[in-house]
């Protein structure tokens, strides 16, 4: 841990964005028909258009009140560090959901970075090997020791992901399908996860 300890610095987080921040910064990206960060291309910018709509009606998500009761007796105050993308449908399903439920707290945090802008960051925070976004970095919000992670989706999703790729499916049905079931689980899975992950995170933060 002391590796990542030293990645994220005060100098990363001034950085970074609020999620008002970053959802101005795509679509902005959107109006110029680009995406955000340093990887562009048609493509790119069309996933981060169809984004768009889906993280504007998903901070919108019922958030679980036995979630919202934990968050808002956290004890000590928290950074939520999420590094995503604009093109990123798991970012864009899962991200407005995480800045609803900061909300809820006035000891929690969200910023935002781009997964491009942050290479040491996002190398340090892998899963599996791979660069998957959104990843949630929880950190103590003094010192910035890492407190745990989540991300980049909840394992019930996870699962069904690993079985999709599976089929071989050409990548926009793939996308789709994806996105879709996604966005039927309407943040359950997310906020079931982070119902038992923030206690773990409580009890680092006061060590």
């Amino acid at each position: 841990m002391e590796a990542q300890q030293n990645i994220i610095t005060p100098e990363v987080v001034a950085q970074s964005l609020p999620f008002s921040g970053y959802l101005e910064l795509v679509r902005a990206a959107v109006a110029q028909e680009k995406t955000t960060g340093l990887e562009q291309s048609a493509f790119l910018a069309q996933l981060t258009k169809d984004n768009l709509a889906i993280m504007e009606r998903t901070y919108q998500t019922p958030l679980e009140p036995d979630l919202v009761n934990l968050l808002r007796e956290v004890p000590r105050p928290q950074l939520w560090l999420v590094l995503t993308e604009g093109w990123c449908g798991d970012a864009a399903v899962h991200l407005p959901v995480l800045a609803a439920l900061a909300d809820q707290s006035a000891e929690i945090e969200l910023r935002t970075v781009l997964r491009s802008e942050q290479p040491a960051v996002m190398d340090a925070y892998l899963t599996n090997g791979g660069k998957s976004i959104p990843k949630l970095i929880a950190l103590h919000a003094q010192t910035l020791q890492p407190l745990g992670t989540w991300g980049p989706r909840p394992q019930v999703l996870q699962d069904y992901v690993l079985e999709l790729k599976k089929q071989e499916l050409p990548l926009l049905d793939f996308i789709k399908k994806s996105l879709q079931h996604s966005e039927e689980d309407n943040g359950q899975a997310l906020q079931a996860e982070l119902l038992h992950l923030l206690p773990h995170w409580v009890r680092a933060s006061l060590t």
